[in-house]
């Protein structure tokens, strides 16, 4: 089980479909592996449902009932069958093409990559890290919000060790530098709603590249 978790008002706002669709997502990644999480979740929802059934019955607009009834004869949405792939997160397969070892990674150094995750949300980008065995990031702090998931692996910063199912949220006032266990590669999910922004003096001219 995940040692770092969402906080209880993401995993409210996840049970109540209220989340943008990146953040969605990564909450669900977290939740294939975390039981406590999972447990807090079923909880919120079964009080929702408790607060539905008490309120008021009140009258659904004919046009409203129309079009939910049309919508039932759409035919259902095509599914990418996905066989023998088992590292990409469930909740991902259907937006990542290839198993990790076939992406199209792409990056500055043979020791840092990076594959951006098409997710369409307006809000949120979303992207895989990879970083090999021993490496670390450059210095770096972040100019809104980033929500990251181990998937494979572990990394350390200045305060924590973090490993396969913990989520770690880190926004402005957070200067860290992850560095990956010797032991193998790690490889995090994240979703942010702004750029890094690197500290170190070589980071700081690396800026303008990263808007």
């Amino acid at each position: 089980m995940a040692n770092y978790h969402p906080h209880d008002e993401l995993l409210m706002s996840f049970a109540a479909g209220q989340l943008p669709n990146a953040l969605g997502i990564m909450v669900a990644c977290h939740l294939e592996q975390c039981s406590h999480c999972r447990h807090k979740v079923k909880t919120y929802e079964a009080l929702g449902g408790e607060l539905l059934n008490s309120l008021d019955d009140s009258t659904v607009s004919e046009q409203t009932l129309e079009a939910v009834l049309d919508r039932l004869d759409e035919p259902a949405p095509e599914t990418n069958k996905v066989v023998g792939r088992l590292s990409i997160p469930r909740p991902l397969r259907r937006f990542v093409p290839n198993d990790f070892d076939q992406l199209q990674w792409s990056g500055m150094s043979n020791n840092i990559k990076e594959y951006d995750i098409a997710l369409g949300d307006e809000q949120y980008t979303a992207k895989f890290y990879k970083i090999s065995a021993g490496k670390e990031l450059p210095e770096h702090t972040h100019e809104g919000n980033e929500f990251t998931l181990v998937v494979e692996g572990s990394f350390s910063d200045r305060t924590c060790d973090y490993h396969a199912g913990d989520f770690i949220l880190a926004d402005s006032q957070t200067i860290h530098q992850p560095r990956a266990s010797m032991s193998g590669d790690c490889i995090c999910f994240a979703v942010m709603d702004a750029p890094l922004k690197m500290t170190g003096f070589f980071g700081r001219m690396l800026n303008p590249f990263l808007r």
